[in-house]
């Protein structure tokens, strides 16, 4: 089945058709890098991480650009803090009235770093912040996640030409206009040309005209006119340009750089809903009337980002750093996280809890996805164990039941509509129900069945295998079993304050008394690690432990 893409650009679910044979070409906003990043950013490239694995899954060459914004206000104020040092007013402003002691040594900790590297750099300072949080994003923050491999992550500024030469090319169509040093975009000469500003976010043109006014000393002609180059400030990071020293404006950034790593028209744009308007829609507008033709066919959005159903604010304290988040979960469950949410709609990252009145409790979307992947790789292990190390015979035939024939043709089926991982994943799930059937069934069941044992043993090996490649589609459940489950149980105990070697001796001092018929000792002791938060599994190769979940 081809893959069907809900279009933003066109409102219509269509089959996807490369502009190259076999290629498809790829551009997500990256992030604008003056601190860490957050929960959001992490929705963000999860999913498109998704998209773009199953494209390579489907055979596809996968040219995939992810930028930088290197040059941005934020990132210049940040640098004008850490020059003001530890005690300047800046730390009065509303942004950091919320922050914890821990947040502020953070923050500080960040700053003498940067502070530090720039005494053995010649570069503004604002540069130098850059680099430093390209290294968080690139190592800290997202390389836990084993992203896949983007072709190319440019930066504003090392494409200060590009972005200069689409601009000219701007104005010498009609559509920019220079201002006391600034370059604007000249949004109702556009659309009174080509009828298109608006088109990707359904906004009205007339209306956005109406509803705002040009404040008396602004530069622009129009108020929806934005800036494609800004005349520096004294003190900030500037480049020459034929209208004096400035840099680009946000969006003009994107179009030059994905024209130059990808170029136009290419096949998928992405990013935040949040970026539709007004960013993607003036990339839309200055690519298209610079370059003169389509800027890209598909444009793909992922949804919003709640935390326990609040948008995620500073000014809330619901705000969470992926430094934060990795404490609170492994990588591999913030990405079953994302994949249990189709990649449109908004996604609530929550804790178990209990409600305030009675004693309901509400399970959290973290704390499922981290049952969901212990789930996964125990039934892995089970069927490992099952189908053993002993070659199986060549006359074995698999069992005939659907559940374990469609793994892949079912997986493929949910992911060809739209990239529907939520579906992919129930599909997976009832796929790993029917693996536990098969694990549980006796003796005499398997011995009943068409070519018995041996075929039970295939059918197993088969599930199993097809499991693994659905689930490396998605960069899921790679691990061993057995060591993935050791380090999600020292994660949890070390989560919860359990004493992972107090519990281990626990755990010999009750098979001893078992070995003795101490029965009351044995209780004695599963009480004691029950009160601990431990939870017992007594099997027949002995017994294991897990951290309880509540």
């Amino acid at each position: 089945m081809t893959i069907q893409i809900n279009n933003v650009l066109t409102r219509q679910k269509s089959p996807f058709t490369p502009l190259e044979d076999n290629t498809v070409r790829i551009y997500v906003c990256g992030v604008t890098v003056y601190g860490r990043c957050h929960v959001g950013h992490l929705r963000c490239y999860l999913s498109f991480d998704a998209i773009v694995r199953y494209f390579a899954y489907k055979g596809y060459n996968v040219a995939y650009c992810r930028n930088f914004t290197d040059i941005d206000d934020k990132i210049i104020a940040r640098a004008k803090e850490i020059e003001a040092g530890p005690e300047g007013e800046w730390r009065q402003a509303a942004a950091y009235a919320d922050y914890d002691d821990a947040q502020w040594q953070t923050r500080l900790a960040e700053d003498d770093v940067i502070r530090n590297r720039a005494k053995a750099d010649d570069r503004h300072l604002a540069e130098v912040v850059s680099d430093y949080f390209i290294d968080i994003f690139s190592n800290d923050d997202f390389g836990p996640f084993d992203l896949f491999p983007a072709t190319s992550e440019p930066r504003v500024s090392q494409n200060i030409p590009e972005v200069i030469a689409l601009i000219e090319q701007i104005i010498d169509n009609g559509y920019g206009y220079e201002s006391c040093g600034d370059v604007y975009f000249d949004v109702a000469a556009y659309h009174e040309k080509t009828g298109q500003y608006g088109k990707l976010s359904g906004r009205d043109f007339k209306q956005m005209m109406d509803g705002a006014r040009v404040a008396p000393g602004d530069k622009k002609r129009n108020a929806p006119d934005f800036a494609l180059w800004k005349s520096a400030a004294t003190g900030d990071p500037a480049w020459p340009s034929p209208w004096g020293d400035g840099r680009p404006g946000w969006h003009i950034e994107c179009s030059a750089m994905s024209h130059k790593e990808l170029g136009t028209p290419f096949d998928i744009h992405g990013g935040g809903k949040d970026l539709i308007f007004p960013h993607h829609e003036n990339e839309i507008a200055q690519s298209e009337a610079g370059l003169g033709h389509a800027f890209c066919n598909t444009w793909i959005h992922n949804g919003f980002v709640t935390v326990d159903g609040v948008k995620m604010s500073k000014s809330l304290g619901n705000f969470i750093s992926i430094q934060e988040a990795l404490k609170m979960a492994p990588p591999e469950v913030w990405r079953m996280v994302v994949l249990g949410t189709h990649y449109a709609s908004p996604i609530d990252f929550s804790r178990t809890r209990k409600e305030t009145e009675g004693d309901e409790t509400v399970r959290g979307t973290i704390d499922i996805a981290f049952d969901r992947v212990e789930y996964f790789y125990e039934t892995l292990k089970r069927a490992d164990e099952a189908v053993g190390a002993d070659p199986i015979s060549d006359d074995a035939t698999v069992l005939a039941d659907e559940r374990g024939q469609a793994i892949i043709d079912t997986f493929e089926k949910m992911m060809d509509d739209d990239f529907n991982t939520a579906r992919a994943m129930a599909v997976i799930g009832e796929s790993m129900k029917y693996v536990n059937e098969l694990c549980d069934m006796k003796a005499k069941q398997i011995k009943k069945l068409d070519g018995g044992k041996e075929s039970w043993r295939r059918t197993l090996q088969k599930a199993a295998t097809d499991l693994r490649v659905v689930l490396g589609a998605l960069n899921l459940c790679k691990a061993k079993p057995e060591e993935a489950l050791a380090a999600m149980r020292d994660f949890s105990a070390k989560a919860r304050g359990i004493d992972a070697a107090k519990v281990e001796q626990l755990m010999l001092d009750r098979a001893e008394a078992r070995k003795e018929k101490d029965w009351a000792r044995s209780d004695e002791i599963r009480d004691a690690l029950a009160a601990m938060g431990v939870e017992l599994r007594d099997g027949v190769g002995g017994s294991d432990w897990k951290v309880a979940r509540n």
